[in-house]
Order: C-alpha cells, then structure tokens, then sequence
C-alpha cells in the first residue's frame, strides 16, 4: 500500500503548471477520459429528476464505481512490484489534488483575475462582491477542499485502499452534482453519504489548521455552527482563527474577528492550507509503513 501513495504524493508534489503549461495530470490523461468526469457523464442523465428512490439510485453508484476500482487493484496486484507502484500510484493520484485551488488563489491573489479564480470554485456569484469578499471564497474553497480533496481521500485509502480513495472521491462528486437543498429529498442521500465519509477528515484539517496557527482564538471553533454543514466548519473556522481575520458568505455566515482577508491574508491562509496537506502526507505515509511493517 505504502508504494503507490509514494508515487501518487510525488506525482502531487511535482504538479506544478508553471513546468507543464497546464496541470500535471491534465498532461498525463485527456480531461474527458479523468475517472471523475466520466462518472459525472455517465450519473448526470439519472440526476436530472426524481424523489427519494431516485437518489439513493444515484448514492448507489458511489459504492459501484469504488468497487470498479476494487477490480482494478486486484489486477495491479499481479503486476511487477515497480508496474504495481507506479499504475496504483497514478490512479490514486487521479483521486486527490490540493494544488488545483492553491495554485490560482496564491498565483492572482491582489489581481483582477482573483474574481475570476475564486469563481470557479464556488456557486455564489462573486460578480459583484468587494475584494475581501473575494478573498474570503478563495480561502474557503482551500479550507474546504483540504478536506475532501486531500485528506479525506488518503484518509479513506489508508482504510480501504484505491477503492476507498474512489468511494470518497465519487461520493463527493455526487454532492457536488445533487446535494444541495434545492434539490431536495433527490440529492439528500448522496449529501448524508459525503457527509459520513469526510466527518473525520474534516475534523483532521480543522486540528492540523489550527495547530499551525498556534492554537490561538480557540473560541473562534464555535463559529463552525454557524455553517449548515457538519464537515465545512470546522476548517473554515480553524483557518479563520489561525489567520485572525474573518471568513464571510455574504447573507449566510461570518466566522471569525476582525476585516475581511486581504490578498496578504489569502497567501498567508494558502501556505498554511499548503503546510497542513505536507503534513498530512506525512502522517498518512507514516501509517502506510507501520501497517506494511506490522502485517510483515
């Protein structure tokens, strides 16, 4: 187990746009051919409508596609121990990435083209919003994707293997496709799925952030409640602590003391986002080779 995640957090570290002109994995797969985009092609006409039955259909395909991934594993076990390595490793990385939101909050933060950045990673309409505003979505959309683009996958991999890093990574994908609350009681068990699968892992990221901020302004966690999700508040807090500013949706929540971030504030939060995957990475590799070790 510990081989593949040795390639795949490498394959992390080295995607890096500046060397590839576009993201590492972009360069290595087609878009249209990514596991995640073929899943959302081949779910989206069952999400269109529907009630209740139709959404636990659609929850389902979560725990189908994993299972894909269980046969696929099992296939790699055959292979040479490098091939192994080396395919394992790049299907898993195909499951997480935190680089893609850091990289174009950290790189335009304090330019025009930050609105355009933070944009793509929120539903709310930012066309309107004031910098700080702006500022706060990027920071956010890090905190949150830290959870269930980073940790949560390795988290559910160190359990589970490829097919728990997939689990994690296709349910998410369904919540972001049916589980909000305008679609009702259709998107309500893909939504109860994520939200099972990333309770630890947010809690992780919410430790780790504010572990790295020192511990300080530790009555700003309480602000967690003021989100409706279970997971996002605790590292949207944690990062609003650490930072000693306040995170803000305009007519939905505040959390934390003081301005708005400025774009100081965003390249701050993201270096600490940045830190906090590292050491998660660390921590994950290390329970990888205790395991190995252990069953040895």
């Amino acid at each position: 187990m510990w081989e593949p995640l040795v390639v795949a957090l490498l394959l992390e570290l080295a995607d890096r746009p500046r060397w590839w002109r576009g993201y590492l994995v972009t360069c290595l797969i087609p878009p249209r051919l990514h596991p995640v985009s073929l899943f959302y092609r081949a779910v989206a006409p069952l999400a269109s409508q529907g009630g209740l039955a139709r959404g636990l259909l659609i929850a389902l395909t979560a725990p189908a596609g994993a299972l894909l991934f269980w046969l696929a594993e099992i296939a790699l076990r055959g292979l040479h121990p490098v091939a192994y390595a080396i395919a394992g490793g790049y299907l898993l990385k195909l499951s997480f990435s935190i680089v893609h939101i850091i990289y174009p909050c950290m790189k335009y933060a304090g330019a025009p083209a930050m609105r355009r950045a933070a944009q793509q990673f929120v539903r709310r309409d930012l066309s309107g919003a004031g910098e700080g505003l702006v500022n706060s979505a990027c920071l956010e959309s890090a905190a949150e994707s830290l959870v269930d683009s980073f940790i949560s996958p390795l988290f559910w991999y160190l359990l589970l293997g490829l097919p728990g890093a997939w689990l994690q990574r296709l349910a998410n994908t369904l919540d972001g496709m049916v589980g909000f609350r305008e679609r009702g009681v259709l998107g309500a068990p893909s939504a109860y799925l994520d939200t099972a699968l990333n309770y630890v892992p947010a809690r992780v990221a919410g430790l780790l952030i504010f572990a790295l901020g020192g511990f300080r302004r530790r009555h700003v966690l309480r602000h967690r409640r003021r989100v409706a999700s279970r997971n996002a508040g605790w590292p949207i807090a944690a990062l609003a602590a650490a930072l000693g500013v306040r995170l803000e949706k305009a007519g939905h929540y505040s959390m934390g003391e003081g301005g708005l971030p400025s774009a100081y504030d965003v390249r701050r939060g993201l270096r600490a986002i940045a830190l906090g995957a590292a050491l998660w990475a660390a921590v994950a590799l290390a329970l990888a080779l205790a395991r190995e070790l252990y069953m040895s």
